[in-house]
């Protein structure tokens, strides 16, 4: 068994134009592969302005030390390396969910007429994070489909942390039992350029990676 992801993301990407133009077909690869890059989704100056206000509200955040405003991070409560930061509705924030929502409604409607936002959040991870436990967010018997949408607001190559996925993986009733092994030659890590995303089902068997990078400020995604 491979120890590194070797699978291609690219076989799994789709330009911006693609969610308007084509978005049963984006929806329909979407329920087979569990997972979607969509290319440029956001302008740069847009991911930059959030990323910007991320860093300022987790500074904030954490001399406060209240809780409230931290979910729990699978594998790493407490550590202080990996953050889960509920955001503030900033005109910043707005301004990405605005574009967010508007390129990728059709998409939704055809994944389910009825959805709704659930979360607003930024995952940050400092460097020497050692990376999580592979896990799926939600049950594959018991919960419903969410639909999690990963947005890059600044490079995310692959030494700084970006989250391993293992496609299909979302419908294999066994893989989530227990009963067999993950194959980790057909993991995909999702690195990404400034403004690309990632959809998610949240079923799908995924962990964030070792951020083995110096850069600062901590790498963060939009979830």
């Amino acid at each position: 068994m491979s120890a590194v992801a070797t699978s291609s993301l690219d076989g799994f990407s789709v330009d911006a134009a693609a969610l308007v133009d084509n978005p049963r077909q984006v929806a329909g690869a979407f329920r087979r592969d569990g997972l979607v890059k969509v290319k440029r989704i956001l302008p740069a100056d847009v991911a930059e302005a959030v990323c910007k206000r991320v860093h300022e509200e987790l500074a904030s955040r954490r001399a406060e030390g209240d809780s409230t405003y931290f979910g729990d991070v699978y594998g790493y409560e407490d550590t202080g390396q990996r953050w889960d930061l509920k955001l503030r509705l900033s005109s910043e924030v707005k301004d990405a969910l605005r574009i967010l929502l508007e390129s990728l409604q059709g998409v939704l409607e055809s994944l389910r007429p009825s959805w709704q936002l659930t979360e607003l959040a930024a995952m940050c991870t400092f460097p020497a994070d050692p990376g999580q436990p592979v896990h799926a967010d939600t049950s594959h018997v018991y919960d419903q489909q969410v639909v999690t949408v990963f947005v890059a607001l600044h490079d995310i190559p692959a030494e700084r942390g970006p989250t391993k996925m293992y496609p299909r993986s979302h419908l294999d009733g066994e893989l989530h039992l227990g009963l067999k092994e993950v194959d980790e030659s057909c993991a995909v890590l999702c690195t990404m350029e400034c403004g690309d995303c990632v959809l998610m089902d949240s079923r799908l068997l995924h962990c964030g990676t070792a951020n083995k990078s110096d850069l600062s400020p901590p790498r963060s995604v939009c979830v």
